[in-house]
């Protein structure tokens, strides 16, 4: 796994100081309450909330006054943001300098208050997403607080399908799981936090699956090992669901848990 520095003297802003609920509506609206308290920051740096949310580029910045008197923003429409998987930081920035330094930085913050439009809680290894893919059916995003399964919204039938239909769920998951194993072991890291990191969570499900439980192979190892090691987590994985005999037709129809 790669161990991550912090090299920039940036301090980490504990998850458990930052509530978020975002509120339904067109567009979505949130509220924040922010405790910066006790956390030795220059009172006059200014604090910013962004937002994501996968299928979308868009970043909304909402300004939140300062260390020593937030303010919350005016305007806190999530525009831009459509999919029900909404991500926030919360930075603290010191513009005393030309480009600004960043001094406090919390990531991939979930709203503990969603509404029906918003999750807020982790949705399985391998959460869905439907957003508008032109003519394609599927595809992963790989985005810094997760890996997203995209399905296109112009079918809303898939959305079960890919749960229920033995055809489906076949043909998607073990070329997910292909994908994915080799960009989680190049990403996983290790380090306080690595608990919400979904390359390492990959990782050990994949370690679960393996016929020997073995370890993921590092970033640096050679390429051969990798394949191995992934050719035997994708074997096991399709053995364990039966996918050649559900793809066949051989087995009862039954419900399939995501990912």
């Amino acid at each position: 796994m790669i161990k991550r520095v912090n090299s920039t003297g940036r301090k980490r802003i504990p998850r458990e100081r930052i509530r978020i609920a975002v509120l339904d509506g067109d567009p979505r609206t949130f509220q924040a309450d922010l405790d910066l308290d006790e956390l030795n920051m220059p009172a006059d740096a200014a604090v910013v909330l962004e937002a994501t949310c996968a299928g979308s580029n868009v970043i909304p910045r909402f300004e939140w006054g300062t260390v020593g008197q937030l303010q919350p923003a005016k305007d806190c429409r999530l525009r831009g943001l459509a999919g029900r998987n909404v991500f926030f930081s919360v930075k603290v920035i010191d513009r005393t300098d030309q480009f600004g330094r960043i001094l406090g930085l919390a990531e991939v913050v979930r709203p503990i208050r969603g509404g029906d439009q918003t999750e807020t809680k982790r949705r399985g290894l391998l959460p869905v997403e439907a957003v508008d893919l032109g003519d394609e059916v599927w595809r992963l995003e790989f985005r810094e607080e997760d890996v997203y399964l995209l399905i296109n919204q112009r079918c809303p039938e898939i959305r079960e399908r890919i749960r229920c239909d033995p055809v489906v769920f076949s043909l998607i998951y073990s070329a997910a799981i292909r994908q994915i194993l080799p960009r989680a072991i190049a990403e996983a890291i290790d380090e306080e936090g690595a608990d919400e990191d979904w390359a390492t969570l990959w990782l050990q499900f994949a370690k679960s699956l393996h016929s020997e439980q073995e370890q993921a192979p590092g970033p640096d190892d050679e390429d051969d090992v990798k394949d191995h090691w992934i050719d035997d987590v994708v074997s096991n994985f399709c053995r364990q669901q039966q996918m050649l005999q559900r793809f066949a037709g051989e087995l009862p129809e039954d419900d399939q848990e995501d990912l």
